[in-house]
Formats: C-alpha cells, structure tokens, sequence
C-alpha cells in the first residue's frame, strides 16, 4: 500500500512542500506585530520525508517588549527574543537556506512551493515585516513580494475538498481531531504548528492529493 502510495505521489510535479508558520508579536499594546519565531520545514513530497529545517527566533524592534499574552499563547519568553537576531539577519539567514537546496533558482520554482495554515503568514505578515524592515531580497522595485515567497498553498484548501467539507472552515487543531490525530507539542509554537501540519499533509498525500493540482494562494 505505502509502496503505490509513493508512486502516486511521485508523480507530482511538485517535489518539496516548505511548511512555515510563523509566530508574531501581540497583545492589546501591539500596534504593529512582527515575526518572532521563523520554522520551516523542507518535505519531500515524492518520498514522505522531512529533509531539512530552518528554525530561528526573531527579536522585535518596534515592540522589543513581550506582552504576558503573547507568551502565554506562543511559549516564547522574554529571554528568548532578546537572545535573538534581528529580522534582517534572520532573513538573510533563511535566503541562504533555501538557495542551498536550490529553491531560488528561477528554473526551478515549479518544483517547490510553501505550505501554510491559513492565509496569514504570506499574505499579512510577511510582507508587512518585509516594509517594516526593509529588506532588498524577496521584494520587487516597489515593495512586492517576489517568487517564492507570492505564492503558497493554504491546507484548509485541499483538506476541505479531500474531507468532503465545502463549508467548513476549522482550524489546525480543527482537522487534526478531524483525522483522529492528537495535537503534538504546543498550539501555537511555530515549529510544533509545522510539524502537525506536516501530520495532515501526510493524511492528504494518503488520500491521493497532488498539491501540484491545487490552486495556490497569490499576492496580486
């Protein structure tokens, strides 16, 4: 069974689903949130299998200060973030890793794309974290987000179509209960958050989903 599952999967024209959620500044103080926790993980589609992970926390500048709720609802303390880099290096940091694995490289976008839960993390955050910090990479002459980062697959999506749920809009702990699968880790930390969406991109790949044929989410 795994063995025509894989062959199935294999035939994908999308190879690597990088699965990010990002964690942010917030709280009633927070006028203007920003990237505090940064995980991504590289899975190969094809094989079933996790094949790297970036995972870094951010320190914050225009709100440096934590507020009790964002702790308590993240996991991420005070010490944490001020032990941390900046967005700028932490981005630079993250550009090197995926032209590692070849991620940038223009021949090769339709290869690989990003997995989220929700919209959020590509069409909100980052790019508001991109002008905050204005950075050069990954935006165009006016500030755009550019590939890979304009374009990513919402699980929600495939889920609701997979589990026959036109109407339902659940979250991550939603369609884990949904599968019969037990959160792991902490709700909420960005990278136990990667590792249970990974647990449900498994079960769509089980039920014969290929992401290459699912509309993916874009900045316009």
């Amino acid at each position: 069974m795994a063995t025509a599952i894989n062959a199935r999967a294999a035939r994908s024209s999308i190879k690597y689903l990088l699965i990010l959620d990002f964690e942010a500044t917030c709280g009633d103080a927070v006028q203007r949130q920003e990237i505090i926790e940064f995980p991504t993980l590289v899975y190969n589609f094809h094989e079933d299998k996790v094949e790297a992970t970036f995972h870094e926390y951010v320190k914050p500048e225009v709100h440096p200060q934590l507020t009790p709720f964002c702790t308590e609802l993240t996991g991420i303390t005070q010490n944490v973030v001020d032990e941390a880099h900046n967005f700028p290096t932490v981005w630079m940091r993250f550009r090197e890793f995926l032209d590692t694995h070849g991620f940038l490289d223009p021949e090769k976008m339709n290869t690989h794309i990003f997995v989220t839960c929700g919209d959020w993390d590509f069409k909100t955050m980052l790019p508001k974290q991109l002008d905050l910090s204005s950075v050069e990479h990954g935006r165009d002459e006016v500030g755009r987000p550019t590939e890979p980062y304009n374009r990513w697959i919402n699980v929600k999506n495939p889920f609701k179509k997979h589990m026959n749920l036109p109407r339902t809009n659940l979250g991550m702990a939603g369609m884990l209960k949904k599968l019969k699968l037990e959160l792991i880790g902490r709700h909420h930390s960005g990278i136990d958050d990667c590792h249970n969406i990974l647990r449900i991109i498994q079960k769509l790949r089980e039920a014969g989903w290929d992401p290459s044929a699912t509309r993916a989410s874009r900045l316009e």
